[in-house]
């Protein structure tokens, strides 16, 4: 109940700021019109146009949010929360748009320049337009990280992004007012490879989260740190998360405990351990189990062979699930190799011909992990 709270006060906030950026873009796109128009300014019109992409990305913005509030249903049982990735998506691509559009028309106007003209309170409105998308930018950018918004996020970056542009705006229109001076169709080409380029990076981001990326360090630091303070935590391992949107990420965690412990101890460890990061990280956790070795000279040994072994291997990352059957003589582990590995199976199956010489009486059980988190 908590957390649905949070997600519905997260959708209200994030609506909240997307209308009250649509409203500022749409006075801006309007005073910029008429001033563009008025003066045959072809960086204004486009400075216009750019401001319009925004509105564009605002109801993006409210649309994505509501379709991304939607429960899970039998078709998508992990809930709709990537729409807002697809939808920040879509909103690059009307940038994309919005900046191709707006380098034809700049080198349109470099090839063929037309005489602009400029007054004072013209000059004025400019000024005043980029306070206000200074202001805008910050507020919408707080906003997106309050709620955790990457398209509100994007939202407010691309609005201080746009006050820079309506800065050199202003520059070429007193260059004109001033001096006579024309840069407006080179000022409108740099403006549109501007936002061309904060097209490709919104693209970048949006398309390495439905990829997939390693979660943020800190956060796995705190969920390892907070998964430890449990009693019988050896070690924290396998730590997997898959965020199917904002708010919603599913994980799973492999810990060691003690071979001594019954499934009766086991389970309501695993049990608290899962609410306790739900609770604290509204994240959904599976967290299963290891069973580590109570000490004996021949474990001991077993291990320090192993890791003598490992040692010989520069790509080798860590070594877990160690476990010693004495009694079925069979060992168990786990190997993480670095991705700069070309062979990991292979040099897999060197480290198993090396152990079973030290350890000849013994089987191993050895597989390749993958390292999904530092």
């Amino acid at each position: 109940m908590i957390l649905q709270e949070k997600g519905a006060a997260r959708n209200r906030g994030i609506t909240l700021a997307s209308i009250k950026g649509i409203i500022g873009n749409v006075v801006l796109v309007i005073f910029k019109m008429i001033v563009g128009l008025a003066s045959n300014s072809i960086a204004i019109i486009l400075d216009a146009v750019n401001n319009l992409t925004d509105v564009l990305s605002s109801v993006l913005t409210i649309v994505g949010t509501k379709l991304a509030a939607k429960g899970a249903d039998k078709e998508h049982p992990f809930g709709h929360g990537r729409i807002e990735y697809m939808t920040t998506m879509a909103i690059a691509f009307i940038i994309l748009g919005a900046g191709i559009g707006s380098l034809k028309e700049s080198i349109e106007k470099i090839l063929h320049p037309e005489v602009s003209t400029f007054d004072v309170p013209s000059l004025a409105i400019i000024a005043v337009a980029i306070v206000v998308k200074v202001v805008m930018g910050r507020y919408i950018k707080a906003q997106g990280e309050k709620y955790k918004s990457d398209a509100l996020v994007a939202s407010g970056i691309d609005a201080l992004f746009d006050a820079v542009i309506t800065f050199a705006t202003l520059v070429s229109a007193g260059l004109v007012f001033f001096f006579n001076f024309d840069i407006q169709g080179y000022v409108g080409a740099v403006i549109s490879v501007l936002i061309l380029k904060a097209a490709y990076d919104i693209l970048k981001e949006m398309y390495n989260h439905l990829l997939g990326v390693r979660a943020d360090d800190n956060l796995i630091r705190d969920i390892k740190e907070t998964i430890a303070q449990h009693p019988n935590v050896g070690g924290v391992y396998d730590l997997v998360l898959n965020s199917y949107g904002p708010g919603e990420t599913i994980g799973s965690v492999h810990i060691t405990v003690p071979d001594t412990m019954t499934m009766a101890d086991i389970h309501p460890l695993t049990k608290g351990i899962a609410v306790h990061l739900y609770k604290k990280f509204g994240i959904n956790m599976t967290v299963g189990v290891y069973a580590e070795n109570q000490p004996s000279v021949e474990v001991l040994e077993i291990r320090q062979a192993l890791d003598q072994v490992v040692s010989l291997y520069t790509h080798v990352v860590q070594v877990h699930a160690f476990y010693v059957h004495e009694e079925k003589k069979v060992i168990y582990y786990d190997i993480i190799f670095d991705f700069d590995e070309e062979d990991p199976h292979g040099t897999l199956e060197k480290i198993k011909a090396e152990m079973q010489k030290r350890c000849p009486d013994y089987v191993q059980f050895a597989i390749v992990d993958t390292d999904f988190s530092n």
